[in-house]
């Protein structure tokens, strides 16, 4: 073992602890993009812990959401636990859903690297951050509708009455369709309506597979569905993504996402940057394995770095800052 993977074997255990039964079949999905320090760490603390490992490594996928090989979707059916450490995330394709959907339980470290795997949002109080994970579930839970706006622009509504949400801090949240966390994690989010949200969204730092933004990216929503784009070069090639892509790319809220981890830095990596404490994240395209109908072969995130956010007439995020206390 290599002495970068020693280092970071410490924190490779913690989502096992968190989530893992002595016995368990884990499968490791990772691609040639990703460090083999990390799948080799990840598959030495699961070793340590008693469990059943197994690496699957494939050639990066395209573009998020897109389905993994045919023989790695097999593979993640037949685990009881999948940790999907990959370059793009494969955590929204259709691979992602049916595992899901057949009770394996899922990890998410898309994008991950060493840096990340080190560093302080892999640090954080885990025990802490389920105690509002689960202040903002409740709320969630009892609210019909969400609002989040910012300075940049963004002033979007999406009805979350009777819909999935999911409160996760490194700990496996099950629900109807999911059997999901991330590591690094820390966020509580909610799959809108389908054809509820409307307004404007912007993008102002961070989306995925761009990085840190030049200039933000405006969407137009209308009935859930983006109907405009504007921005700088960005916003022409994020269009371009869409328009490659089925309809359903263009289906907007797939997501609406509060990050809850205090120890979490804006880096332009997706991993960490939409579990910062404080952010919204909002989603286009599919939302299936979220709870909803929507099934797209593209998921992408956004970024608003200080926003505001209210459930009814309750806010619980001003420019950035949470005001719910922890439950």
């Amino acid at each position: 073992m290599s002495t970068e993977t020693a280092e970071l074997v410490r924190n490779a255990t913690k989502p096992f602890r968190l989530n893992a039964a002595p016995g368990d079949r884990v499968v490791i999905v990772t691609d040639t993009e990703v460090a083999d320090s990390i799948w080799q760490a990840l598959f030495a603390a699961a070793n340590a812990e008693g469990l059943d490992p197994t690496v699957t490594i494939m050639t990066p996928r395209e573009d998020h959401g897109n389905d993994p090989t045919d023989a790695v979707a097999e593979a993640m059916l037949a685990a009881d636990l999948c940790i999907m450490v990959t370059s793009t995330a494969i955590t929204h394709s259709t691979a992602g859903a049916a595992a899901q959907r057949a009770g394996v339980k899922c990890i998410l470290m898309d994008e991950i690297t060493p840096d990340i795997l080190r560093g302080g949002a892999a640090n954080a109080d885990y025990d802490a951050m389920q105690e509002i994970a689960h202040a903002l579930g409740e709320i969630y839970e009892h609210g019909s509708e969400m609002r989040v706006t910012s300075d940049h622009g963004t002033d979007v509504v999406g009805d979350i009455e009777d819909v999935t949400y999911w409160p996760i801090a490194g700990k496996i949240v099950n629900n109807d369709t999911q059997t999901v966390c991330a590591f690094p994690d820390g966020e509580v989010g909610v799959a809108p309506a389908e054809g509820t949200t409307q307004g404007t969204v912007v993008w102002d730092t961070t989306v995925h597979g761009f990085g840190l933004l030049e200039e933000p990216i405006e969407l137009t929503v209308e009935d859930g569905w983006v109907t405009d784009i504007d921005g700088g070069r960005e916003a022409t090639q994020y269009e371009a993504l869409l328009d490659a892509y089925d309809r359903n790319a263009r289906y907007c809220a797939a997501e609406l996402s509060i990050g809850i981890n205090p120890m979490a830095e804006i880096t332009g990596s997706l991993r960490t940057d939409k579990k910062a404490e404080g952010t919204v994240h909002i989603a286009t395209g599919s939302n299936y394995d979220l709870g909803g109908e929507i099934e797209s072969d593209l998921h992408i995130d956004g970024l608003i770095r200080r926003p505001t956010v209210w459930i009814d007439d309750r806010k619980i995020v001003d420019d950035g800052e949470i005001l719910v206390e922890p439950s």
